[in-house]
């Protein structure tokens, strides 16, 4: 049950950050899109530093939080800009 839980967690963490810069990029708000994927890099790449230098945070904390939090909600941001923005270019093609 709880690896279900785990695949739960991380599906949530994708599909939210998918379906916003979906939606931001699709609207033509690709700065706050590229702001938001840099937010979520910078944290992912603090929380794997943190794992093998002890400054502060547990370094099996900081792998949990990058590998169950950051990593699918930055693979599933990444995955909603591109759609967005193909969706973009082929509505741009249309109209």
């Amino acid at each position: 049950m709880a690896g279900f839980g785990i695949i739960a967690i991380m599906a949530v963490c994708a599909l939210v950050t998918f379906a916003l810069l979906l939606r931001w990029v699709r609207a033509g708000g690709f700065g706050l899109a590229l702001s938001v994927l840099s937010v979520i890099g910078g944290c992912l790449t603090i929380l794997i530093y943190a794992t093998g230098r002890p400054f502060g945070i547990n370094p099996l904390l900081a792998m949990d939080l990058a590998l169950l939090w950051v990593f699918p909600s930055l693979l599933g941001g990444l995955a909603g800009a591109l759609l967005g923005w193909l969706l973009r270019r082929r509505d741009d093609r249309k109209g």
